[in-house]
């Protein structure tokens, strides 16, 4: 039923301050550089060594003041996260044939 009306299941949630601070570019650029540091030999991206840099940064790098804004600004983004999945939610299914069959091939049976 998501498939037809475009929406996730999941309720999306705010995030932490520290990652919307990390999606600067220059700041990105830091914390990969810092990752490629800690994990030199990785293939895949270890998640709990990136929240922990981007974390260890960020309190480093960022005023009191500076962390209020970028709290507040976390919380937007995830009002708007949440404003745009109830919208999407809220819309009708779509019916056109397009649709309907990108369900059937995706759904595990082949049919409805």
């Amino acid at each position: 039923m998501a498939r037809l009306t475009g929406t996730k299941l999941a309720k999306p949630c705010a995030q932490p301050p520290y990652n919307v601070w990390a999606k600067q570019p220059n700041i990105k650029a830091l914390v990969d550089k810092q990752y490629q540091l800690a994990c030199p030999n990785r293939g895949r991206v270890d998640c709990n060594i990136l929240r922990n840099i981007q974390y260890k940064l960020y309190n480093e790098m960022v005023s009191d003041k500076e962390k209020i804004i970028w709290r507040k600004q976390a919380i937007e983004e995830g009002k708007a996260a949440i404003a745009e999945w109830e919208e999407n939610l809220a819309r009708p299914p779509a019916t056109d044939p397009e649709s309907r069959q990108q369900l059937v091939f995706v759904s595990p049976f082949g049919y409805i």
